[in-house]
């Protein structure tokens, strides 16, 4: 009798086992799907800055290049978690065409920054801002950037590999990593109208930035107006146009990158 109840527990969890892989991979299965649709940008967004005499876009396998006529530096910009680059083609623009800076989009594995950072170090995924540096030796002077969750993972390549470059560009982001002695430029730019940011973990880690650092804090946005495209959860509408948005947005960053690379 005892030897029947063995038999229908190893039964019983030999069925558990199979319940449990089944389950485990119909999240999997979920979180790829979920991760792989990341939000897009706007209807006609890209096509508008296409046909902007004063800079060249050019796109290649989903990642983003806008380039003006000279460039005097470069900026690598890592897209929020989910979101596509392209989202960002529009609100970038500006720092082209006024400030003479090309703006490297790419795209990340799984539209997720975070598995991409340079201080991993995994061979796994490509290290992109590395790599778009490496193959512009042209462009001696380069930053890296990025927006919510890229913003974090572009400070911590940012304080892996100063050297490589000579600032951090922050939107609705914020840097958990220590960089105040890095001797880094660093711009960071929020929305007073944003409700996806961690404003308590914002606050808080202010602190990580050198004391020269430009912060500001913009009337009006949002947390999707740092780029153009729709959907992100928990953002609240202001009623300030993408337009308008951006407008006030590179305010701010083209006189930064210009203060940057004067002289």
């Amino acid at each position: 009798m005892r030897g029947g109840w063995r038999a229908v527990a190893i039964r019983q969890g030999k069925r558990l086992v199979v319940w449990l892989v089944a389950a485990l991979l119909v999240v999997a299965t979920v979180a790829i799907v979920v991760l792989g649709t990341p939000y897009e940008a706007t209807d006609g967004s890209i096509a508008a800055v296409a046909e902007d005499e004063g800079v060249r876009v050019t796109e290649v396998d989903g990642s983003y290049r806008i380039e003006p006529a000279d460039a005097v530096a470069g900026l690598v910009f890592y897209p929020g978690a989910r979101v596509d680059p392209g989202a960002y083609v529009a609100s970038l623009a500006p720092l082209a065409r006024e400030a003479n800076v090309t703006v490297v989009i790419p795209r990340m594995p799984l539209n997720l920054a975070i598995v991409d950072h340079g201080a991993a170090r995994t061979p796994l995924w490509e290290d992109r801002a590395s790599a778009v540096v490496d193959r512009n030796p042209s462009i001696g002077r380069w930053y890296v950037g990025g927006h919510s969750l890229g913003g974090a993972m572009a400070c911590r390549y940012a304080r892996g590999d100063s050297d490589a470059v000579e600032g951090l560009v922050l939107y609705a982001a914020y840097c958990n990593q220590d960089i105040s002695d890095s001797g880094l430029a660093v711009l960071s730019v929020v929305g007073d109208g944003d409700t996806v940011l961690n404003r308590a973990a914002y606050e808080r880690n202010q602190a990580n930035l050198p004391a020269s650092a430009t912060v500001a804090e913009l009337p009006g946005l949002n947390h999707t107006q740092f780029g153009s495209y729709t959907g992100q959860r928990g953002d609240a509408p202001t009623g300030t146009s993408y337009g308008t948005a951006h407008e006030r947005l590179n305010e701010v960053a083209v006189a930064w990158f210009e203060n940057q690379t004067a002289g």
